[in-house]
């Protein structure tokens, strides 16, 4: 029966909230990478495997059983083990103090932490069994060991007589040799519950392909490039321009068939997994995203599984491989391609996590594979470091504003999610005015970002130039402030110009007489989840059907919101009915009418955004589908090329400010935060 002390505990609650996170639900072979990064085997504790570890820390570890037999750990704050390693870091050994005074004789004892205690690596000892020898050489042999050992002990026994002689005279010769200090021996730190324990000899463990084609650890430390804090028990990590990372995931990756089979099934029937990975890995080495050592790095995908995380990917050097790649897939979401973790899950795919409010705007009218993404555009040509650093600075450089969504902020997964947006769109329009500014040089690079300081100064995004595929490094700065400023100002005359978006009446107005078309079939069925709960619940209460089956999936929905699966038996129920369809239909151009004729009676409740997408320029009008004195959400109205206006698309009032904030920070009441 395995044993874990409270040093190991202490140790693996540190080691997991490092290289893991605190509330971060993950595979349990994620785990074991973590482990075995260590040294650290289940064996080594008395347990069979990494699952039966750690069933037997429930208090730090919970276990999720999903579907497909898939188990995912995920670790549990311990205010107690957080105020000891706090603690133990606050008491680390400094530089000793310079006085001399004479010391007390009281000592005030107090009640000892523990500390973590790593296991030690159990050593079973196996002597091999000699080969039997033929009988008809045994004696002979045995002859032959008892002469050769006779001869050696007469000349062992003439050899050190001679020595004796030959030591003594040296000795006295010799000068006296200095005054040795002895140093005290140092204890080394243990959990007290192993401290009886005898100790065990440390043995290293041979895996033929561990390790393959690895570089010396001459270097410096082999530890994972973490944005987090550097602690008492952390090792330094190793900076990616020293990792040699691949800077072509194409190129220098290589891809087995059958893990390219998993990647077949998991992203969309349209999409190019080439493409995608070399897209994925540039971004998530411009945002580090990338942890790992100097043989090994794992990166996340732009798909969400079931359980609302991040589908990852390890990669891993090799000695050689086919074409001269010295890199290789290891494990795709924890899965090497020989066993069947990833079974089929349609024809679409799993689910992409979310690009931006930006691609709200055109409802499902393009596929995503053919619309461009400013955010992994300005990822692809600049490096961002991480996303909280960049826009932490600009933020903190620009007037006070609000720039989070409301599941975002401290303590949160991200931050700066609106500001983000706006960024992201706004280099994008800068490069299609072609407003961005390069030295004749490409000593320096930089593009105005429209903000202003509390002191009404325009704050520019100061590219410099670094080596690799991504060529800029991107900083913000004021004209003639700091290094980058002074920079900017001596380079650039004039300065870069921002964005310009309104070029005609129409951005802003909606003109009377226009044709009305509105895309209903669209808005009921992938977009059904953008529309207020009240205003869908109220169009099923008069079906018997639609009433119960709405019930059941609000019951089964845990965070009160449908999941796309539930949206899509909605959609479907509603569509069997046409009398309910119709109802619906009319409700929604009812409003948007209203919305129309408010809009013409004044001009500032219309907002204009820019889609990126397409490059135009449309309008929001709310929507008051519940109360007519408060707006649901908004509707997108595009002036098509024949004169009507079109509406093929609703945003939720959140994501419609982050839309407009791009263009101005002045918005209508009904849209305000």
């Amino acid at each position: 029966m395995g044993k874990v002390t409270i040093g190991n505990r202490l140790y693996f609650y540190q080691l997991l909230s490092r290289e893991i996170g605190i509330g971060r639900q993950v595979l349990v072979p994620r785990v074991e990478e973590v482990l075995a990064a260590e040294d650290v085997e289940p064996g080594d504790l008395g347990f069979d495997s990494t699952l039966d570890l750690l069933s037997a820390m429930p208090e730090l570890v919970k276990l999720t059983i999903f579907k497909k037999g898939r188990v995912y750990a995920t670790l549990l704050e311990n205010e107690e083990f957080d105020g000891i390693l706090e603690r133990l870091a606050s008491s680390a050994p400094t530089e000793k103090s310079t006085k001399t005074g004479p010391k007390s004789w009281k000592h005030k004892k107090g009640p000892k932490d523990p500390t973590p205690a790593k296991p030690r690596k159990r050593v079973i000892e196996t002597v091999p069994e000699p080969e039997p020898l033929p009988e008809n050489e045994t004696e002979t042999v045995a002859a032959g060991r008892s002469e050769e050992e006779g001869l050696r002990e007469a000349d062992l026994d003439k050899v050190s007589a001679d020595s004796a002689e030959e030591l003594d005279s040296r000795l006295a010769d010799a000068p006296p040799a200095p005054e040795m200090f002895d140093e005290p021996p140092v204890e080394p730190l243990e959990d007290p519950a192993s401290a009886s324990a005898p100790p065990i000899s440390r043995a290293i463990a041979y895996d033929p392909q561990e390790g393959i084609g690895e570089e010396p650890a001459n270097d410096g430390p082999c530890a994972e490039e973490l944005p987090a804090p550097l602690s008492a028990f952390q090792p330094a990590p190793v900076p990616a321009d020293k990792r040699d990372l691949p800077q072509s995931f194409s190129d220098e990756v290589l891809i087995r068939d059958d893990q390219l089979r998993i990647l077949c099934q998991l992203l969309p029937v349209d999409a190019n997994p080439s493409t995608t990975l070399d897209e994925d890995w540039l971004y998530a080495r411009s945002c580090g995203m990338v942890s790992g050592t100097r043989a090994k790095a794992s990166f996340p995908l732009r798909l969400l599984r079931e359980d609302g995380m991040l589908v990852g990917i390890t990669i891993k050097r090799t000695a050689k491989s086919p074409g001269g790649k010295r890199w290789a897939i290891a494990s795709i979401d924890g899965n090497d391609g020989s066993g069947a973790a990833h079974e089929a899950v349609g024809i679409e795919g799993l689910p992409s996590i979310d690009e931006g409010a930006w691609s709200d705007l055109s409802g499902t009218s393009r596929r995503s594979s053919d619309t461009a993404n400013p955010v992994r555009e300005l990822a692809a040509f600049a490096q961002i470091g991480t996303w909280g650093t960049a826009l932490g600075t600009l933020a903190t450089m620009a007037a006070p504003e609000r720039w989070n969504f409301r599941s975002e902020g401290v303590g949160q997964a991200s931050r700066y999610g609106i500001l983000r947006e706006y960024l992201a769109v706004t280099f994008h329009r800068i490069r299609s005015e072609k407003k961005l500014c390069v030295a004749a040089d490409d000593s320096l690079a930089a593009f105005n970002t429209g903000l202003l300081t509390p002191f009404s100064e325009s704050i520019y995004a100061v590219l410099t130039p670094r080596p690799g595929t991504i060529s800029w490094q991107l900083g913000f700065a004021v004209a003639g402030s700091g290094e980058l400023g002074l920079r900017l100002a001596a380079t650039f005359d004039p300065l870069p110009e921002p964005a310009r978006y309104l070029t005609r009446l129409e951005d802003v107005l909606s003109e009377t007489g226009r044709l009305l078309v509105i895309d209903t079939a669209s808005l009921l069925s992938a977009q059904l989840g953008r529309f207020p709960r009240a205003f869908v619940a109220e169009s099923l209460e008069a079906n018997t059907r639609t009433r119960e089956l709405l019930a059941d999936l609000i019951e089964e929905a845990q965070d009160g919101s449908f999941t796309k699966d539930q949206l899509k038996i909605l959609s479907r129920a509603i569509k069997a009915d046409p009398g309910l369809y119709r109802r619906m239909g009319r409700a929604i151009q009812d409003a948007i009418e209203l919305a129309l004729r408010r809009a013409r009676a004044s001009y500032r409740i219309a907002v204009p955004v820019y889609d990126p997408a397409d490059g135009a320029i449309k309008l929001l009008l709310p929507l008051n589908l519940v109360d007519d004195r408060r707006a649901d959400c908004a509707a997108v109205l595009q002036l098509m090329p024949s004169g009507a206006y079109q509406v093929s698309a609703v945003i939720s009032l959140e994501r419609a400010y982050a839309c407009a904030r791009v263009i101005s920070a002045e918005q209508p009441s009904w849209l305000t935060p």
